[in-house]
């Protein structure tokens, strides 16, 4: 079945969400001091995309199956396959249920405008691009843009505070399941878009996606998320030129080498009222 084709996908419809619950319940058995009992147990659910660029296969990931016309385009850029929507012509989803106890899948035809051979080869051996991809990133993906400084900070620290609190009510998912990770994109009033994924990679290209698809400022807008700070997490914010990027969780070295080598706002340990700044404030209105 086709869920999104070259008309709808111009005409900007919604975004694609598949088919299934994003929660799993399960009957299972848990043992405490010897004795062994029945509980509910609840899971994020999790799907498999296999992402084919014109009729060639390319990629295979998991994920939570939300916002995928999102996440499709945003793990295509920050791969460095596609500069901007205008690259892309159309997303073809399909959607098969799996054997047995096996998820669903969906797979997604992606049409570019330039033809793209998906098997790239280095040194004779085929290279496998992941959604976390880190220093496996193509050459062209690597070479990161400097992040131009405003003239004047225009960041209001209160507005990531509150945000970073509104985003961890809004992740009821995460709250039943404890298993996947939440991502939110700001404008100076607050939240526009918030996703989940099962993976942080996932989500961060999903908000990236979404900037593409509905053709948003990045340098207007910032990124909270729940997930750890990573290098590749970072790359891909100044890879979209996105100004600031913020975390519940800590920033690890080579995130902090590259925020500070590009000009990017990192903050990290975003909890009620504080947060770590690891890189010069940049961005942010500070008394």
């Amino acid at each position: 079945m086709t869920y999104c084709g070259e008309e709808s996908f111009a005409g900007r419809g919604l975004p694609f969400t598949a088919s299934r619950s994003a929660v799993k319940r399960y009957d299972i058995l848990v043992y405490s001091d010897g004795a062994v009992t029945r509980e509910l147990f609840l899971s994020c659910g999790e799907l498999a995309l296999t992402i084919c660029i014109n009729d060639s296969p390319f990629v295979r990931v998991a994920c939570s199956g939300q916002h995928l016309s999102y996440l499709v385009p945003g793990l295509l850029f920050s791969c460095g396959l596609i500069a901007n929507m205008d690259d892309v012509v159309s997303l073809d989803f399909s959607s098969a249920q799996g054997d047995g106890n096996q998820d669903e899948e969906v797979w997604v035809n992606v049409r570019l405008r330039n033809r793209h051979d998906a098997a790239r080869t280095r040194g004779g051996s085929t290279l496998t691009i992941t959604s976390a991809m880190g220093w496996t990133l193509p050459v062209s993906a690597r070479r990161l843009p400097r992040i131009e400084r405003p003239p004047f900070p225009s960041w209001d620290p209160r507005i990531i505070l509150d945000a970073a609190l509104e985003l961890d009510d809004r992740s009821e998912i995460f709250h039943q399941t404890g298993a996947c990770h939440n991502a939110a994109l700001l404008d100076r009033e607050g939240i526009i878009f918030n996703c989940l994924d099962v993976g942080r990679h996932n989500a961060i290209d999903t908000l990236v996606g979404y900037l593409l698809t509905e053709g948003l400022e990045p340098a207007d807008h910032m990124i909270v998320s729940s997930g750890r700070i990573a290098s590749e997490i970072a790359q891909k914010a100044v890879r979209a030129r996105i100004p600031i990027f913020a975390s519940f969780s800590r920033a690890m070295s080579r995130a902090i080498d590259v925020a500070r080598s590009t000009g990017l706002t990192l903050l990290g340990n975003v909890t009620s009222g504080r947060m770590h700044l690891y890189h010069e404030n940049g961005q942010l209105k500070l008394s």
